[in-house]
């Protein structure tokens, strides 16, 4: 990995808290549970400094949990968690704008919002003239949305 990205520092590290002593089999025990904002950056196992942008991912087997930063999770599991750090860039900067297909996703099966705000936000995802009830719980859904993340070092 370039740019500072230090992928067999990354690998050793995830090797290390997984049960598998095998890359591709150790791959496979990790997902991820949550995303959060760091007040001060961090450093990511990697190596890798500063991250603002955590992603907590889990062991499913050894039930071990790390915050590593999205350009890991996106090379590590193949997940664009960017894409959801996005959405939220752009619902705080306009309250009324849409969260992207895979934040809405995330935020879903992270249980943040229910079956119905799901189906809204799909349906709705793509509207650029809502009506003003249809504005109106696109803000409160936004507003949940946000409100979910995590800020870290911030009391």
């Amino acid at each position: 990995m370039g740019d500072g990205y230090n992928f067999a520092q990354l690998k050793k590290a995830i090797l290390a808290m997984s049960r598998a002593t095998d890359w591709e089999v150790a791959k496979k025990e990790w997902k991820l549970v949550g995303i959060s904002e760091a007040s001060e950056p961090e450093t990511c196992l990697c190596g890798h400094f500063p991250i603002v942008e955590l992603c907590t991912i889990s062991n499913n087997t050894t039930e071990r949990t790390v915050d590593v930063g999205n350009v890991c999770v996106k090379r590590f599991l193949g997940f664009r968690s960017d894409l959801i750090f996005a959405s939220l860039k752009r619902i705080r900067k306009d309250i009324t704008k849409s969260v992207g297909s895979d934040a809405t996703a995330f935020f879903y099966q992270s249980g943040i919002i229910n079956d119905w705000e799901y189906g809204f936000q799909q349906n709705t995802m793509r509207k650029r003239n809502l009506s003003p009830a249809q504005l109106a719980t696109r803000r409160k859904i936004n507003e949940k949305i946000i409100a979910s993340i995590g800020r870290r070092g911030i009391s």
